[in-house]
């Protein structure tokens, strides 16, 4: 029982942005999916003291998207894949072609939850992770990985909470400009443009 209560106050970070009323880069329509994975429904992006900070909003409370009804953690009902054309031209970073929105893109943000079994001998409970990883994009489609953390290594910078998670992604490793955020999706890709 203790071990539950634990994990469920585990999963609820603490706001890392006052959003207010802000209208989202982009915003995903949807009919009611109803199965396990939780839906993107939007993201927010803003500039706060040097770093970009991003909301990723979901059609259910994170919680509920990580852990079975008995509270069993649960990987990959959660992610997003979010492009960031850095310097808002489509001539440099990854070639994906002309009609492909994702070609430009600098960088690219995974957001995802990775199960951890429990651990007795450290008296830990399982518990759902949620991780974000940045990478720098090479014109051919290469990756080099630049940044990874999570919810519970680093609550600052990934914070779930309600029906959203907030990521700060830290300056020395995307300097704040007038970008393009594409958002990868199963039937294709949504763009918006954020200026800070």
């Amino acid at each position: 029982m203790l071990a539950a209560l634990v994990f469920l106050l585990a999963t609820e970070g603490r706001p890392l942005h006052y959003w207010g009323a802000q209208t989202p880069v982009i915003s995903v329509a949807h009919g009611v999916d109803g199965g396990e994975a939780a839906q993107l429904t939007d993201v927010h992006a803003a500039a706060d003291r040097g770093a970009l900070v991003l909301r990723f909003s979901f059609d259910r409370a994170v919680r509920d998207a990580i852990q079975l009804p008995d509270g069993t953690p649960v990987s990959g009902r959660l992610s997003a894949a979010l492009y960031l054309d850095a310097d808002d031209n489509r001539t440099t970073g990854i070639d994906q072609g002309p009609g492909d929105l994702r070609t430009g893109a600098d960088f690219k943000l995974e957001l995802g939850v990775v199960s951890v079994g429990a651990d007795p001998d450290e008296h830990r409970p399982a518990q759902a992770l949620v991780t974000v990883a940045l990478f720098r994009l090479a014109r051919d489609g290469r990756r080099h990985a630049l940044w990874r953390t999570d919810d519970a290594a680093n609550p600052a910078a990934v914070s779930p909470h309600g029906e959203w998670v907030e990521v700060r992604v830290p300056p020395q490793h995307l300097a704040l400009a007038r970008m393009r955020l594409i958002l990868a999706l199963g039937d294709g890709a949504r763009d918006g443009r954020f200026a800070p």
